[in-house]
C-alpha cells in the first residue's frame, strides 16, 4: 500500500520573471514547499519580496514562468484557464487586503454568491452563509450593504464570502492591514479556528509578526528566493 503523504497544496521550483524592455525582472526564484491539510503557513519578508506573486500563483491567478503548482496532487499549473477558473471557484478561498465587496448587495448575499455561482441548493447556502457569519461576529449585519458597515465589518463579510465553498486552500494577502489590533486578532484566531476544524491548508502572507509566529510554520522570503534560517 502506498502510504506517502499527498500534500494540501505544493510549490515546484517556482520561478516568475517578467520581461522590462531588453530586461529581465526575476521575481521569484526556485521556490520549493508544501502546506499539508490543516496547516496554517505564514509567509513573510520585505516589502518587494515576490510575497504577493507567490500567492497569486499558488492561487492560479498567475501562472509561473517555471515550476508547478499542485493542489490534493492535482498540477493546476497546467491546466487551461477555463478549468483554473473552475477549480479557484470551489477549491481555494482567497482572503485580499482590500474587502472587493459587491455595493449593491447586502452582507448575507455577498457571502452566498460564491456558492450560487456552483448551484449550490439556495436553502443550504443561506443557512451556511447565516452561521459563518455569525461565527465572524456579523451575524447582526445580514441585511446591510458594504457603505452601511464599518472596515472591520466589510472585511469579516469578505471572510466569510471566501470560506463559504468550504476550500480546501485558503490564501490571504494581508487580511488584517486594514484592521484594528482587537478586531484583526479575533479574524486570525476565526482563521487558524477555520483551518483546523476543515482541515484546511491556509498560507497568508503577513507583516504582523505577532501573527506569524502563531503559524505552524514560518517561510521567509527574501529576493523571490526562500531565506534559509
Amino acid at each position: 500500500m502506498n502510504s506517502a503523504v499527498i500534500n494540501a497544496l505544493e510549490a515546484t521550483a517556482i520561478s516568475k520573471s517578467f520581461q522590462l524592455g531588453k530586461r529581465t525582472i526575476e521575481v521569484l526564484h526556485e521556490v520549493d514547499f508544501a502546506v499539508q491539510r490543516g496547516e496554517f503557513v505564514a509567509v513573510v519578508g520585505p516589502s518587494g519580496a515576490g510575497k504577493s506573486t507567490l500567492l497569486h500563483i499558488l492561487g492560479s491567478l498567475e501562472q509561473p514562468t517555471h515550476g508547478s503548482v499542485k493542489i490534493d496532487g492535482e498540477v493546476i499549473s497546467a491546466m487551461g484557464e477555463e478549468a483554473r477558473a473552475l477549480l479557484r471557484r470551489g477549491t481555494i478561498g482567497f482572503i485580499f487586503q482590500f474587502h472587493h465587496l459587491l455595493p449593491a448587495f447586502t452582507a448575507l448575499e455577498n457571502v452566498m454568491m460564491p456558492a450560487r455561482i456552483l448551484a449550490v441548493p439556495e436553502r443550504d447556502i443561506e443557512a451556511e452563509a447565516r452561521e459563518l457569519l455569525e461565527s465572524l461576529g456579523v451575524g447582526h449585519r445580514l441585511d446591510n450593504k458594504p457603505t452601511e458597515l464599518s472596515g472591520g465589518e466589510q472585511q469579516r463579510v469578505a471572510v466569510a464570502r471566501a470560506l463559504i465553498n468550504s476550500p480546501r486552500v485558503i490564501l490571504a494577502d494581508e487580511p488584517t492591514g486594514n484592521l484594528d489590533r482587537g478586531t484583526g486578532r479575533k479574524l486570525e484566531e476565526d482563521l487558524i479556528r477555520f483551518a483546523r476544524d476543515k482541515q484546511a491548508a491556509v498560507v497568508v502572507v503577513t507583516h504582523n509578526e505577532e501573527w506569524a509566529a502563531k503559524a505552524d510554520r514560518m517561510i521567509n522570503l527574501v529576493d523571490g528566493r526562500i531565506a534559509l534560517s
